[in-house]
């Protein structure tokens, strides 16, 4: 019996020994695939993203807004709405996050807003004119959250996201969609943009109910009061038909 038990502590132990083996040969080779072999935009590549101007698109005429002249409400309510710990989580890195969902039981974070600049930055490289897998987006984002401050992810985001109508950016938006200048826009029409990059080709029977979830996130985050929301809702969307054209309501 005692020499049956012994065979068996080494065969176990000799199991673990290759499982262990076996893993760290994975973990290898997953650094090296998606590290080097698979085209990802590099370190260097990242560090070379102009400070202030354009990050992912160079197109001619695309003004970029500096982050600090954008309204706090603006930039608030977008961070409520896509990724709320953004400036308040220890670390922005997806993999700790995940094992931090593993080890405590829950769901991981929204991560909208990091997950949106690592898909616009995959521009940089020419080798990536195509779908990503989950596990290179979330390798990718691990690199942009060490390469890039919070502040300018969170610029990029503001400036390069994709919100229907060709606008690129919270500027072009509301240019496009309200004919005005980005400080004028109102609290509702915040609200709308800022629900367009997530559904930037939904119908225009969602406009008015995408606007008054987006004034319900950012009462509830504490941005707006319960009356300020209240008249957001009841101010008709006044949304341009395309580039140049007049406004109306949506519920006309």
């Amino acid at each position: 019996m005692r020499r049956f038990l012994v065979i068996a502590a080494k065969t176990t132990l000799a199991l673990l020994s290759l499982t262990g083996i076996g893993l760290l040969a994975t973990s290898a080779w997953l650094v090296w695939h998606y590290g080097y072999s698979f085209g990802l935009p590099t370190e260097a590549q990242l560090a070379a993203v102009s400070p202030t101007g354009p990050a992912c698109r160079t197109d001619p005429g695309r003004a970029t807004i500096p982050l600090v002249d954008m309204s706090p409400l603006l930039r608030n309510a977008v961070i409520a709405y896509e990724q709320p710990d953004f400036y308040e989580a220890w670390s922005l890195n997806p993999i700790v996050e995940i094992v931090l969902a593993l080890g405590t039981g829950r769901s991981p974070k929204p991560a909208g807003i990091t997950q949106s600049v690592a898909r616009c930055l995959l521009l940089l490289s020419a080798e990536n004119d195509r779908q990503v897998d989950p596990i290179a987006s979330i390798y990718f984002m691990q690199r942009v959250t060490r390469s890039l401050s919070r502040d300018r992810i969170l610029e990029i985001y503001l400036n390069e996201s994709y919100l229907g109508r060709s606008a690129f950016g919270v500027a072009a938006g509301a240019e496009i969609y309200f004919g005005k200048a980005l400080a004028d826009l109102d609290i509702g029409e915040i609200a709308f943009l800022m629900t367009r990059a997530r559904w930037p080709f939904r119908t225009r029977t969602f406009d008015t109910r995408a606007r008054d979830y987006g004034i319900d996130r950012m009462q509830t985050a504490g941005l707006i009061s319960d009356t300020q929301a209240a008249a957001a809702k009841n101010r008709p969307l006044l949304l341009r038909e395309a580039p140049g054209a007049q406004t109306r309501p949506v519920n006309e």
